[in-house]
């Protein structure tokens, strides 16, 4: 019992460290962040890049409708390809796990909030990411670039719409390995109380057989006295007399 839940207490350590891993790099950060800007006035908006786990030296930034696409602002390192509403930027590259900002000039003729899509290749054109913004997602208000003009950006309280599967696995490990160290405990707590070595029945068992060994041997010294006396009055007795 204690080798089996130690063992389990390992593999759900081991368990939760694994998933620590693999999730909280790509949580750890979320690039882009609301920008507000004034209808009909010219604004300077901040385009947030969020990589994982491969490496980004493309990127393609569309600007959408509702926004007027006044400028694109110089990065060094990066080279600036326009094509309509589609900015494609070249250079880096972006590490994996890290955030890149690219500036903007534009204006919002009317008040709104516009989500602007972003694609991620290697340098040998691979896609490797691609945001679409869903205005009625309370995730993709999270994790992707949004342009609010006129308007307030909605709370973020709200975080993506609950807790993740991922999460809640990490959340019952731990749960599941604090139960087993508890178990643990109580049973070393048991094991010290009474020792493998220490046995009652083993005692009372013992005890019985000890007590049954003296009643018998007291018993043969009590013949052997009775014998001794019995012979010694036969030879103090007189012979008796010769029958007529």
């Amino acid at each position: 019992m204690r080798r089996l839940a130690v063992l389990a207490l390992a593999a759900s350590v081991a368990t939760t460290g694994a998933l620590a891993t693999d999730i909280l790099p790509a949580a750890a950060h979320i690039c882009p962040v609301p920008v507000e800007i004034a209808v009909g006035q010219p604004a300077t908006i901040a385009v947030g890049v969020t990589v994982e786990d491969t490496p980004v030296s493309d990127v393609t930034v569309t600007i959408p409708a509702g926004l007027q696409l006044d400028r694109v602002d110089a990065k060094e390192g990066w080279t600036i390809t326009r094509t309509g509403a589609d900015v494609r930027l070249r250079g880096g590259p972006i590490p994996r796990f890290d955030c890149r900002y690219f500036s903007f000039g534009v204006t919002a003729p009317a008040a709104g909030s516009f989500g602007i899509p972003v694609v991620q290749r290697t340098a040998d054109g691979k896609i490797v990411a691609r945001s679409i913004p869903d205005p009625a997602s309370a995730q993709s208000r999270v994790l992707d670039q949004w342009v609010y003009a006129g308007v307030k950006p909605p709370s973020t309280s709200s975080g993506s719409g609950g807790t993740s599967l991922t999460t809640i696995a990490g959340i019952a490990l731990v749960a599941l390995a604090v139960v087993l160290v508890a178990i643990l405990g109580v049973r070393t707590w048991r094991d010290r109380r009474l020792p493998d070595d220490d046995d009652p029945d083993d005692e009372s068992s013992n005890g019985a057989g000890d007590s049954r060994n003296d009643d018998a041997g007291n018993d043969a010294a009590r013949d052997a006295e009775l014998r001794a006396r019995l012979e010694q009055f036969k030879k103090r007795a007189p012979n008796p007399p010769p029958p007529e």
